[in-house]
């Protein structure tokens, strides 16, 4: 009979010969782990629905190693009661125990962030923040420190006794932080933006989102500046998602022309020469609006789809080289602003050459004329 706890008793054929049970014990442990790590590889290879993107392979990749390790453990644990020396090596029990548990934790971890993440990607109706991410850490880690405090035979007394104290202290002293994890967590469940959204803030800076943390959102300018804002901020500022409903955006090209020209003309040639402009989606198809008779120009807009709020500018620098090639080509004026100066002499008869004599007054009007 071998004592393998307080309570129970059992059993062990081979117990007056101990060592060899052991290393039975032993060969048998890391045996059985080879098989299982054999076993999985097989059914990841053998089924076509458990691609390397699935939640049951990433399951099965996060897992592998707590589980050879738990079962090395058991092993080693099993030999130790075998040899009834748990009793005088408590502190190994207690090392190998903790390492189990922070083994676990971490592969829970990492396969929380990656079931997120696979779901993200999948084209489905959820998507899932990162602050859940960065909350599902944050309760295996207190998990995991309780779990260690009991096997470690921590007393915990004095903490709980002191932690409605603490709480207060900590709740002055952490008001912000609390603040943007509400804010965070409004923003998810009001769906303000996701990772990888474009969004405007109030004071005009204009990036993609690259994080949602517990604190803070992370945004990237164009200019390559990232940039860090409270969530409390967000959450009670007006934000523009240009991401949303769709990443699709429509762009504004303002086009003016000289008048006497053909508008059924510049419409049709604007309308061409989206067809060579890559950026510029087919549907919704772009479209030609005659905005308004200018004080010296008629003036059009030319409003398409890009694919992505960030192809804006380079959309519209395509468009503007293609629209002066082809205006060129089909002699339509662009009209500019000019002024033209004059000095008139008092009696209205000196032109602007002729010099001008003491004591005569002088007129200065200024004409804006739009000339081709």
């Amino acid at each position: 009979m071998v004592d393998i706890g307080p309570l129970t008793e059992v059993s062990i054929p081979l117990s007056d010969q101990p060592w060899v049970l052991v290393a039975g014990i032993l060969l048998g442990s890391v045996l059985l782990s080879r098989a299982l790590e054999w076993g999985g590889a097989y059914l990841l290879g053998r089924s076509p629905r458990w691609s390397e993107t699935s939640i049951s392979h990433v399951f099965i990749d996060e897992i592998r190693i707590p589980l050879h390790v738990s079962i090395v453990v058991g092993g080693i644990l099993l030999s130790l009661s075998v040899l009834e020396s748990i009793s005088s090596t408590p502190t190994l029990v207690r090392v190998l125990s903790s390492l189990v548990v922070v083994l676990w934790m971490r592969a829970l971890v990492r396969l929380g962030g990656e079931w997120i993440d696979v779901v993200n990607a999948a084209d489905n109706e959820y998507e899932f923040s990162p602050i859940f991410k960065n909350s599902w850490t944050i309760l295996l880690v207190l998990v995991t420190v309780s779990m260690l405090l009991v096997i470690w035979e921590v007393d915990i007394t004095p903490i709980l006794a002191s932690a409605g104290v603490l709480s207060i202290v900590l709740g002055l002293a952490a008001q912000d932080a609390i603040g943007n994890l509400i804010g965070g967590i409004s923003l998810y469940f009001d769906d303000t933006y996701n990772t990888g959204d474009v969004i405007v803030l109030e004071d005009g800076q204009r990036g993609a989102v690259t994080d949602i943390g517990i604190r803070s959102t992370t945004i990237l300018t164009r200019d390559n500046i990232v940039i860090t804002v409270p969530n409390s901020v967000l959450n009670s500022a007006s934000v523009i998602n240009e991401s949303a409903p769709q990443r699709r955006k429509r762009i504004r090209v303002p086009i003016t022309v000289a008048y006497g020209t053909d508008h059924e003309e510049v419409e049709a040639i604007l309308l061409e020469l989206c067809e060579d402009v890559p950026l510029i989606l087919e549907s919704p198809s772009p479209q030609v609006m005659f905005q308004e008779f200018g004080d010296s120009a008629l003036l059009f807009e030319l409003w398409a789809y890009v694919g992505h709020p960030f192809s804006e500018p380079r959309a519209a620098d395509h468009i503007n080289r293609r629209v002066y090639e082809r205006f060129d080509d089909a002699d339509i004026t662009i009209p500019f602003p000019q002024r033209e100066i004059s000095y008139l002499s008092a009696e209205d008869e000196r032109t602007d050459t002729t010099p001008l004599r003491d004591g005569d007054r002088v007129a200065e009007y200024v004409e804006d004329r739009d000339r081709g």
